[in-house]
């Protein structure tokens, strides 16, 4: 289901418990201290939508400012809960495709695991006692114009996560300011895939949508 164009989400599914959509790029999942994402970000936009319903949403998980891709709402508290207990677990299945400007061998693979912390709106990599653990996967598999396209699948939601394992790997992610100092279009990070375990409880497991550079032997990444 498409929303307006200039709203900064797409429905994907939606029954009585959740509703899961596919974020845009360039928009906070959540307000900050910005003023200016009080009204402009994702979880207010789906506020609205619910609200002519008559209905609740409430926010599960995140994806970075500047990362689009699938993500979940529910519309119960219960529910919500039996979600974010998934995503600790790490039982909640979260597959991202990326674009590096390196050239790399097909089917090299990698597993990255750091220590990430948060101190207000910075994050940066730290060690066991401070930070938080990261684990990400990631295979290099196929190549498009532009550079090199990679599968990637991480047991944890760390913020900048995939970033700081790009950059552990020697990759350069286009697109990302921040960490790579790489400019482009828009930064080349998504998240097509979603799948939950069958505790949740809900009716549909899977979401996805079609990847945007991934070739089509994606579902052999990462897993």
């Amino acid at each position: 289901m498409k929303s307006n164009d200039k709203s900064p989400y797409d429905i994907l599914y939606e029954d009585e418990d959740v509703i899961i959509v596919y974020k845009k790029r360039n928009v906070f999942s959540v307000s900050t201290a910005d003023k200016a994402t009080f009204t402009h970000n994702l979880f207010q936009y789906l506020q609205w939508y619910a609200n002519r319903k008559k209905e609740k949403v409430l926010a599960v998980h995140r994806l970075d400012y500047e990362t689009s891709g699938v993500m979940a709402f529910a519309k119960k508290p219960e529910v919500k809960e039996k979600l974010q207990r998934a995503f600790e677990e790490r039982k909640v299945g979260r597959y991202y495709e990326a674009v590096i400007k390196e050239k790399v061998p097909l089917g090299r693979e990698a597993v990255v695991k750091q220590y990430i912390e948060e101190k207000g709106t910075k994050v940066f990599l730290s060690d066991p006692l401070n930070g938080k653990e990261a684990i990400t996967s990631i295979r290099v598999q196929n190549y498009i114009q532009i550079g090199t396209v990679l599968a990637i699948k991480i047991e944890t939601g760390r913020r900048s996560q995939i970033r700081f394992a790009l950059e552990e790997e020697g990759y350069t992610l286009l697109g990302d300011k921040r960490i790579a100092h790489s400019e482009a279009k828009r930064m080349y990070l998504n998240e097509y895939k979603l799948t939950f375990p069958p505790e949740t409880g809900l009716k549909k497991l899977e979401f996805e949508t079609i990847p945007l550079w991934l070739a089509k032997t994606e579902e052999k990444a990462a897993q």
